[in-house]
């Protein structure tokens, strides 16, 4: 179609002031009208110009009331954003929308969300990118907000064709989120509900959506019969308006928010300095982890339940240091088959206590939740920004 940005410009402004004319007007622009938008306009891409605008009307159906944007209003104001905030270089390598419609009536609401996401504290540019993203299939879905990218249309097609793209994953749109106050439970009582094991070898915590929906997420070795195995985040919602099945928390979104609160992810059980193989505990391992129960003991953030250890229902210590010590000849006696498997789960649960404490003292748990809805959801690292492709 263009043979240069000038061009292109004056091509793509004809088919917004083509669109806004029949859509909100009710009428084709004269050839004077476009002729002042793009002088080599004639009856050729007055075809292609109809066809465009056809596809159009047929995805948005009976709505109107739409500003359309390319070189000023809200078009350079989300490339702006998505630049600065979501460190896009290249804009047409994240959305390639060469027209925005936006609904006028919504549109202070609309800039106002997307300053609102792209402006959360501790947040990096790849998140910013991907809530920005998420929000806009919302929009899209919605038809209050379109990126409209324009393709060539073949002069021996009768129509053109309007095709949603970019829009896989969550079609409902940015989620607020938070962390049910007092939830995070890393229950360290041993031996109570079965002998010899941890009640649970997970930190466990809820977290609801401002609709009311329940989402309750555990850290923990999902294959307790391993011995030292890989831990795993996982959500799973509960109730109504919670969204759809979530599942296992991507490392990759962990890590792209962690550093930016001073923190790193804990490693697996297998790869801890102060986990060793079973049967070969040092003084120096075993002091480690009652360093870190007596840093964390009395957090209001984590609820450790019970520190005791039982044995056949009767309570035979009542003390961290025991709990730590009958673990160890549990798992080294090998007493149950998961005896280990469960206790090396909890001790990093410990370390995922340890990161909630310090990511609440930071005042980012808010935010925390978000990446671990949308790490979940496998949508925080996506890059390209949804739009609607006429063709």
């Amino acid at each position: 179609m263009a043979t240069s940005a000038i061009e292109t410009a004056k091509q793509e402004n004809g088919s917004k002031v083509f669109f806004e004319s029949v859509i909100e007007k009710g009428r084709e622009p004269s050839d004077k009208e476009m002729l002042k938008i793009y002088d080599g306009y004639n009856s050729e891409w007055k075809e292609t110009y109809r066809k465009q605008t056809n596809a159009l009307k047929k995805f948005l159906g009976s709505n109107k009331g739409y500003e359309y944007s390319r070189d000023t209003g809200i078009m350079p104001y989300i490339e702006d954003l998505a630049k600065k905030t979501g460190g896009v270089s290249v804009k047409d390598r994240w959305n390639p929308m060469d027209i925005v419609l936006v609904k006028k009536n919504q549109k202070k609401v609309i800039i106002g969300t997307l300053r609102e996401l792209t402006n959360i504290d501790g947040i990096p540019k790849e998140a910013n990118l991907s809530l920005l993203n998420t929000y806009m299939k919302e929009a899209l879905q919605e038809k209050i907000l379109i990126g409209v990218s324009l393709k060539a249309i073949s002069k021996t097609k009768k129509n053109a064709n309007a095709e949603l793209a970019n829009m896989s994953g969550d079609k409902t749109g940015r989620v607020n989120i938070d962390l049910v106050s007092g939830s995070i439970k890393c229950t360290l009582t041993l031996g109570k509900k079965y002998n010899y094991l941890f009640d649970t070898g997970e930190l466990g915590f809820d977290m609801q959506t401002e609709s009311g929906g329940k989402i309750h997420g555990q850290s923990r070795n999902f294959q307790y019969s391993k011995a030292r195995n890989v831990i795993q985040t996982d959500l799973t919602p509960k109730g109504k308006d919670s969204g759809a099945k979530l599942g296992k928390v991507s490392s990759i979104a962990m890590d792209k928010f962690l550093p930016d609160v001073g923190l790193k992810r804990p490693p697996s059980a297998t790869k801890h300095p102060h986990i060793p193989k079973v049967g070969q505990w040092t003084e120096n391992d075993k002091r480690y982890w009652i360093k870190l129960f007596n840093k964390l003991k009395n957090s209001n953030v984590i609820d450790f339940g019970e520190i005791a250890v039982y044995e056949n229902n009767i309570k035979i210590g009542t003390s961290f240091e025991e709990i730590l010590e009958n673990a160890i000849i549990y798992e080294t006696r090998d007493m149950d088959r998961s005896s280990a498997g469960r206790f090396s789960s909890k001790l990093i649960a410990m370390e995922w206590a340890n990161c909630w404490v310090e990511i609440s003292k930071k005042k980012k748990l808010k935010e925390w939740c978000r990446v671990l809805y949308y790490g979940a959801k496998k949508e925080f690292g996506s890059s390209n920004g949804p739009f609607l492709k006429i063709y």
